[in-house]
């Protein structure tokens, strides 16, 4: 797809860190990737997810898009990370397969330790660390995300029923995003982490 004269310039000009270009760049550009993700993950969440990730490391370093062609740039980022996490869902299942067998055929365990309890203390200990960050972000940011991710509000309703701005409602679930990203870096990738969290 051919890029319209003023969409470059809107790229020219995130890519110098001006903010006002980047949101309507968010504006112009979330929904087609949104849906674009969505067809691949199947997850509507998750798709928005992982657009927010992609425009939070554009927005932190908005270089990585310098190419002759931007837009094609963004769709392969998206695509490129739907696919990461379809690839990490795999992985996560033959993992939990693997240690329910290890422990299904391990004699030195009782009955009642047989089953799903090794991977649902995984999955405590996860969902602790995931209430800690929860828990460590301020009010209003955490009860922006929270609407968002807990109830699977849209950003604009959200803006309505906390009577905030819509960028607001953007900034605080970017920061959330970002704290996230933080505290799991070394455990696993924010969008596979996020599944945990709804």
């Amino acid at each position: 797809m051919k890029l319209q004269g003023d969409n470059r310039e809107l790229f020219i000009i995130t890519m110098k860190g001006d903010e006002k270009a980047f949101e309507k760049l968010y504006r112009l550009y979330f929904p087609r990737l949104f849906c674009y993700s969505e067809k691949i993950v199947e997850n509507s969440n998750m798709a928005k997810d992982i657009i927010q990730n992609i425009f939070i490391k554009v927005w932190e370093n908005p270089k990585i898009i310098k190419t002759d062609n931007p837009e094609a740039f963004l769709f392969k980022m998206v695509r490129n990370a739907s696919l990461n996490y379809i690839r990490h869902l795999k992985v996560v299942d033959n993992l939990k397969k693997k240690v329910k067998e290890k422990y299904l055929g391990e004699e030195l365990y009782n009955i009642d330790f047989v089953g799903n309890e090794p991977i649902e203390l995984i999955n405590s200990e996860l969902q602790a660390k995931v209430a800690q960050v929860m828990n460590s972000l301020p009010q209003k940011c955490r009860e922006v995300f929270s609407l968002s991710r807990n109830e699977g509000l849209k950003n604009r309703e959200i803006a309505k029923k906390l009577n905030i701005s819509v960028k607001s409602v953007e900034k605080h679930i970017s920061r959330a995003l970002a704290e996230y990203r933080t505290n799991f870096a070394e455990l696993m990738p924010l969008y596979l982490l996020l599944i945990s969290i709804s």
